[in-house]
């Protein structure tokens, strides 16, 4: 055994790690991976307009930072008037996490939409509308049962039996006079979006038969801008006073000058016409006037008196309670709402009496023959006779089925156009 010689055993891995550092010297580095900066989060906040709320706080309420919304209220208020957003009208935006927007879209119907988009570094406003096809419609019937259901027979739309009694109904009365046989035609303006029926227009034309006697109405705009209903020889259809103010179930009481009263148990005169109709009916203003009285009066409990021009004044009793607004000295318009039927002062049940004075005298509503409003002027009246007959012919011609009277509506003409009813 030699002597002088030590070895010393080390175990393998080390001995590798101690010769890779003699061999390799250098400086030593650490390797990071390459960041890619983040794309921002896109935000999305849709919902729909509800009463009372503006676009800005239905927005704000949900949370988006009130400088998004500002951003883009700017240029949708070049295009769109911000006070004229309306209940139900959906909205959608879209806006980055760092606070730019994409888009918004508030949309008003199927057919209208407004988009504000980013073009470049600047937001655009836009009005999307797709093209709506306007119809002028003609339809006709018989009376079978009652005239509701004979004009939704005929493929007529409720607001357009609405209009079309109350054209003429200055000059029959549809609660009371309707029978079956009778005879109606209408033309009027509607307008599509595809198959689905976006809304109807004006009445054009509005014809009522009986056997003794045609009512017709045609809607007209003279060169002066004067407008309205008139007979096909140029007479104003609307009068000074509506037939019946309110929708009521029947006559309870006529005009009288001896009448035994119910309650009192004597005769004496009934100087006006007692309406039948349920609590709370709705009663409208006859025509245009002043309240010169609205209060308690003695047996006719609630009560409104209403002055019209030409000596006219109108008288309605036994209300239950008064619309919102009337009082003395308030100006209404014809067909406005002012009260509500009931049953106060001496009544046995709910009713509307109703009284007439023409130059300080009672007449009988259901016969008097009141002033009716200005002809078609003079100068205009050979232009419109030749208008009204094209009008009269053109619903002729296209009337269904007239034997049947199940007449279905047809078309009169048709355009393409863009827009809203």
């Amino acid at each position: 055994m030699r002597r002088g010689i030590e070895k010393i055993l080390l175990p393998a891995g080390v001995v590798a790690v101690v010769a890779a550092a003699i061999m390799w010297s250098g400086t030593v580095s650490a390797s990071i991976p390459e960041q890619v900066p983040h794309k921002p989060l896109l935000c999305t906040c849709t919902g729909k307009i509800v009463p009372d709320q503006a676009l800005f706080w239905a927005l704000v309420d949900r949370g988006v930072p009130p400088r998004v919304v500002e951003s883009f209220r700017i240029p949708l208020s070049k295009i769109l008037d911000m006070r004229k957003i309306y209940p139900g009208d959906r909205y959608e935006l879209v806006y980055t996490s760092s606070g730019e927007v994409v888009r918004f879209e508030l949309v008003r119907s199927p057919w209208e939409k407004y988009v504000v988009y980013r073009q470049g570094d600047s937001l655009v406003a836009e009005k999307d509308t797709i093209p709506l096809t306007h119809l002028i419609v003609s339809a006709e019937g018989v009376v079978k049962n009652t005239l509701w259901e004979s004009m939704r027979s005929a493929g007529i739309e409720p607001a357009v039996i609405m209009n079309f009694t109350d054209i003429l109904s200055y000059d029959f009365d549809f609660v009371t006079d309707t029978r079956n046989g009778h005879r109606f035609r209408v033309v009027y303006e509607k307008t599509m979006f595809g198959d689905s029926l976006v809304g109807v227009g004006r009445v054009l034309l509005a014809s009522y038969q009986t056997p003794d006697s045609t009512y017709t109405a045609i809607w007209y705009v003279d060169p002066e801008g004067r407008e309205g209903y008139f007979d096909p020889a140029g007479k104003s259809m609307k009068k000074a006073l509506l037939k019946a103010p309110l929708n009521y179930k029947r006559i309870s009481s006529h005009f009288s000058y001896h009448r035994f009263h119910p309650i009192l148990k004597i005769y004496r005169p009934h100087l006006g016409v007692d309406y039948a109709a349920p609590t709370g009916t709705p009663v409208v203003a006859s025509g245009d006037g002043v309240v010169v009285y609205a209060g308690w009066k003695g047996g006719f409990g609630k009560f409104i008196h209403i002055k019209h021009k030409n000596g006219i004044e109108t008288m309605y009793g036994h209300l239950s309670r008064f619309a919102k607004g009337i009082r003395k000295g308030v100006r209404v318009k014809r067909g406005q709402v002012i009260g509500y039927v009931g049953a106060t002062g001496l009544a046995t049940g709910p009713h509307l009496d109703y009284r007439v004075k023409v130059k300080g005298k009672f007449v009988n509503p259901e016969k008097y023959a009141f002033p009716a409003e200005p002809p078609v002027k003079r100068k205009y009246l050979s232009e419109y006779k030749k208008y009204a007959r094209s009008v009269l012919e053109g619903a002729g011609i296209l009337a269904n089925s007239a034997e049947s009277g199940e007449g279905k509506p047809g078309y009169l003409s048709a355009e393409t156009g863009k827009g809203r009813i």
